[in-house]
C-alpha cells in the first residue's frame, strides 16, 4: 500500500485542476485562448527539468541506501572488539560495555524516528568514550585505538545521514520547477481541445504526472524522513540492516 501512497495523495491536486477547468468551461463559458498542440514545447521543458532534478536527488538516494548497512557493520565491529578484549582481559566488565553500546544503538534508532534530536544522539556517542578509556587503562591500547577508529567511522556515517536528511537538492532548481509546473497548469486551463473527452483526459493526465513527479522528487530528496510512529513514507531508505543488527545485539545481551 505504501507504494501507492504518493499517487493517492496526488489525486486531490489533479481533481482540483479538473474542478477549476469545469468552472471555467461550464460556469463562465471560457473556451480557451490557445491550441493544446502549441503547449508542447513547454511540456517538453518541464519533462527535461524533472529529469534533471530526479537525477540529482537519485544520486544521494543511491548513496543513502548503503548507509544503514554501513552503520550496522560499524556497530557490530564495535561489539566484536569489546568481546575480543573481554577474552584477553577478563577483568573488564564487557557486559556493561555491551549494554552501553546497545544504549547508543537505541538512541540512534530513536533519532531516526524523530524521538530525540540530532544533538542528543551525538551526545549519546560519548557513552563509548568510557569504554575506550577502560580498555586503555588495562593495557588494551591497540583495541582502544581500534575502537576510536570505529567510533570515528560511526560519527562520519551519522553525520552524512544528517546532512542528506536536512539539506535539499538545488533550491533554485526547485524554484524553477515550481514556476514551470504552475505555468503548465495555467496553460492547460486556457488551452482549447478538439473534444470535451480529450480535454478532461489530457488535463487530468498531465497535471497528475507533473504533480506526482514533483512530490516524488521532494520525497526522494529526504530518504530518512521517518515519523515518530515508525512508519516510513513512500520513498524512504529501508533500515532493515540496522534494525536486524539491533535485534541481534538485544538477543546477545
Amino acid at each position: 500500500m505504501i507504494k501507492w501512497k504518493l499517487m493517492l495523495t496526488s489525486i486531490p491536486y489533479m481533481l482540483a485542476v479538473i474542478a477549476v477547468n469545469y468552472l471555467l468551461s461550464n460556469v463562465f463559458g471560457f473556451e480557451g485562448f490557445i491550441e493544446f498542440a502549441d503547449v508542447g514545447l513547454v511540456l517538453t521543458g518541464g519533462i527535461f527539468l524533472i529529469g534533471f532534478m530526479l537525477a540529482g536527488t537519485m544520486s544521494d538516494y543511491k548513496e543513502s541506501e548503503k548507509l544503514p548497512a554501513e552503520l550496522a557493520c560499524t556497530l557490530e565491529a564495535l561489539e566484536e572488539t569489546i568481546h575480543t578484549v573481554g577474552v584477553s582481559k577478563p577483568t573488564l566488565d564487557t557486559k556493561k560495555m555491551k549494554v552501553s553500546l546497545f544504549e547508543v544503538t537505541t538512541d540512534i534508532s530513536s533519532w531516526f524516528y524523530k524521538k530525540i534530536s540530532y544533538e542528543q544522539m551525538f551526545a549519546s556517542l560519548s557513552k563509548l568514550q568510557s569504554t575506550i578509556s577502560q580498555m586503555d587503562e588495562v593495557g588494551a591500547t591497540s583495541y582502544a585505538t581500534r575502537m576510536l577508529g570505529e567510533l570515528n567511522t560511526l560519527r562520519k556515517i551519522l553525520s552524512r545521514i544528517g546532512v542528506i536528511s536536512r539539506t535539499n537538492f538545488l533550491a533554485t532548481g526547485y524554484a524553477l520547477l515550481e514556476a514551470l509546473i504552475f505555468c503548465i497548469i495555467v496553460l492547460l486551463l486556457i488551452s482549447k481541445f478538439k473534444t470535451v473527452l480529450a480535454e478532461y483526459i489530457l488535463i487530468a493526465f498531465v497535471s497528475l504526472i507533473y504533480v506526482y513527479m514533483y512530490r516524488l522528487i521532494q520525497d526522494i530528496d529526504d530518504p530518512f524522513e521517518y515519523s515518530e510512529e515508525g512508519e516510513p513514507g513512500a520513498a524512504e531508505v529501508p533500515l532493515f540492516p540496522f534494525e536486524e543488527y539491533k535485534e541481534r545485539a538485544k538477543n546477545r545481551l
